[in-house]
């Protein structure tokens, strides 16, 4: 029995071993703890981040001190800027020839070179009149919608403007709304979106349109509208090494006639293909890049529609104190053939040198040739100097055949100081006389300007941070010897402004206040152009004062403008007025998806 007992467990045991042995040991224990540090890799990673973009197409540096004024997004956001022209207005010595408020004509003036005074180039391709006014460009009529950042290089006697459009950094995608209101059914609407995805391609979207209705008796805002439209495609992989980029700006407006002001309605649309490669992806070493851009204009009341190519190539490199850039630019339909070099080297850091020269072949067998030089020191004690020699042997308006080839040579020497609460330079230059060539078609009181002589100037801009938040700054020239037209003695413009983000109480720091307040005067002058009997035209001494209050929480910016709040009865254009205490508000909002 006893045998018979253990033979029985004994086979039961062997029966529970094989039974064990034929279980499913992969099987995954439910019952043990889950480890919480282990990633699921099948999950998506929605962890936003940081991808390279196209290299900003401007003028590379090293650059001396003080040569090159720049303007980003927040500048854009709070500093009362509608138009190109208003933002120029910041530069010393720049006159704003206004045939109303928005919506008219806001020519820029600079040096007495007429059209020859202003280049403005979009992502690297030079921005070009076209249309009715195919001499002067209107820079009110450039949608600053799509800008992130406005680089302006000053020259003795021209402005050399760099415009960037935005370039999506991050893969949280991004949306903006806009809406502006205010006197004379003044309106405004703005809406946004860009993406960008972890392989490098982006695509961003914007559409802004603005309109104003009849202005009051005594001006000559006429009733205007334009809607500006911009889409961009970019892919720039983690590395950038390599990268494309396309995209159409579209721009259409519609002017009312009115007294001195002409009818005019147009459309404007840009196209541009970008490509590059790069031998390093921190911006360093050999870089090459080629552009296809197009430009036409469409739906003109007067002049039929017309459309200019161009083909870019660009070979650089760049070292941590130099950069050499080769520049080769074929253009078609009257668009010039262009060859640049640019170079700029800092050999030590208190020293810098740099230098551009181009050469260009017109219509017409015309060719013309520039040249620019700037050097800058750092001295002690927070001193600097500045000194600048461009020369010229160029025509003003590459698709006026007649137009003559004119030599000038002008030189300009800066002297700054600066420190963290205070920032001023002065200078002193000497411009070669200089014939302009007719106005703009724009404004019909003023068909003209006279020939510019011989002039010496002066100029100096200045801020002062008084307490913290709280600056002083602004801007003073006047052609002591000469001066053409509208170049005003005693021109100055100055602002008094308040900007904090009361650190103490938000500390997250999404909160902001800015306000301002800024006066632009000038003297009496005799030379405001001439009309169409050649009666010369003078101009009346003013000061215009305009407010800008701006709150900001978070991703919302409220708003409220004021222009010409001290009700001044002048122009900025003899024939033309300017309404008095014209108000517009509004919102924007700015906020991830």
């Amino acid at each position: 029995m006893i045998r018979g007992g253990l033979l029985a467990l004994g086979l039961s045991g062997a029966l529970a071993s094989g039974a064990a042995a034929q279980a499913d040991t992969t099987r995954r224990d439910t019952t043990a703890a889950h480890d919480s540090t282990q990633r699921d890799t099948t999950a998506r990673d929605t962890t936003p981040a940081l991808l390279p973009v196209f290299a900003a197409a401007i003028a590379p540096g090293p650059l001396p001190l003080g040569s090159r004024y720049t303007f980003t997004t927040d500048s854009l956001l709070f500093n009362r800027v509608r138009t190109l022209s208003d933002l120029l207005g910041h530069i010393p010595g720049v006159y704003v020839a206004r045939g109303g408020w928005y919506g008219q004509a806001e020519i820029v003036l600079y040096g007495g070179r007429g059209p020859a005074a202003l280049e403005i180039y979009w992502d690297g391709v030079p921005f070009v009149p076209l249309g009715r006014d195919s001499i002067y460009i209107d820079p009110a009529r450039i949608p600053l919608a799509p800008l992130e950042r406005v680089d302006v290089i000053v020259l003795p006697a021209s402005l050399r403007v760099y415009l960037v459009t935005a370039r999506t950094r991050s893969t949280s995608a991004a949306t903006q709304i806009g809406i502006l209101t205010g006197v004379d059914d003044i309106a405004g609407y703005r809406a946004g979106y860009a993406t960008r995805g972890r392989s490098g391609f982006g695509v961003a979207l914007l559409a802004d349109w603005n309109s104003i209705g009849l202005g009051p008796v005594g001006n000559t805002t006429t009733p205007f509208g334009t809607s500006d439209l911009w889409v961009k495609f970019e892919y720039v992989p983690p590395g950038a090494r390599v990268g494309a980029s396309f995209q159409i700006a579209s721009s259409s407006w519609h002017r009312t006639a009115g007294d001195g002001v002409d009818a005019w309605r147009q459309d404007r649309r840009e196209r541009l293909l970008r490509l590059f490669v790069a031998e390093r992806e921190d911006g360093l070493g050999y870089r090459l890049s080629t552009t296809l851009a197009t430009s036409g204009i469409s739906h003109d009341t007067t002049i039929a529609p017309r459309t200019v190519s161009s083909i870019t190539l660009e070979a650089s490199n760049t070292w941590r104190r130099a950069n050499v850039t080769a520049t080769a630019r074929l253009g078609a339909a009257g668009f010039p053939q262009q060859f640049e070099a640019r170079a700029g080297w800092s050999p030590v850091s208190f020293f810098t040198l740099a230098g551009t020269m181009r050469h260009s072949s017109y219509t017409g067998g015309r060719t013309g040739d520039r040249g620019y030089l700037t050097a800058g020191i750092a001295l002690p004690l927070g001193f600097s100097a500045r000194a600048e020699a461009a020369w010229q042997r160029d025509v003003q308006a590459m698709f006026v055949a007649k137009d003559p080839l004119q030599q000038t040579n002008d030189v300009a020497g800066w002297v700054r100081f600066d420190n963290p609460r205070l920032m001023i330079e002065v200078g002193r230059g000497r411009r070669d006389p200089f014939t302009p060539l007719g106005f703009a078609g724009s404004i019909k009181t003023v068909t003209a300007l006279h020939p510019t002589p011989s002039t010496d100037f002066i100029a100096g801009h200045a801020s002062l941070r008084v307490l913290p938040g709280f600056t002083l700054s602004g801007w003073y020239f006047d052609a002591v010897v000469g001066g053409g037209d509208f170049e005003p003695p005693h021109h100055a413009r100055i602002a008094a402004t308040f900007h904090s983000k009361f650190w103490r109480v938000f500390k997250s720091g999404i909160f902001a206040l800015h306000g301002e307040v800024a006066m632009e005067s000038w003297s009496r002058w005799a030379l405001g152009g001439a009309d169409t009997a050649g009666i010369q035209r003078a101009m009346g001494g003013a000061s215009f004062v305009d407010t800008n209050f701006e709150l900001q929480l978070a991703g919302v910016t409220i708003f409220w403008y004021i222009q010409n709040m001290n009700v001044m009865r002048s122009s900025y254009v003899a024939g033309l007025g300017f309404p008095k205490s014209v108000q517009q508000y509004g919102a924007r909002w700015f906020f991830t998806n």
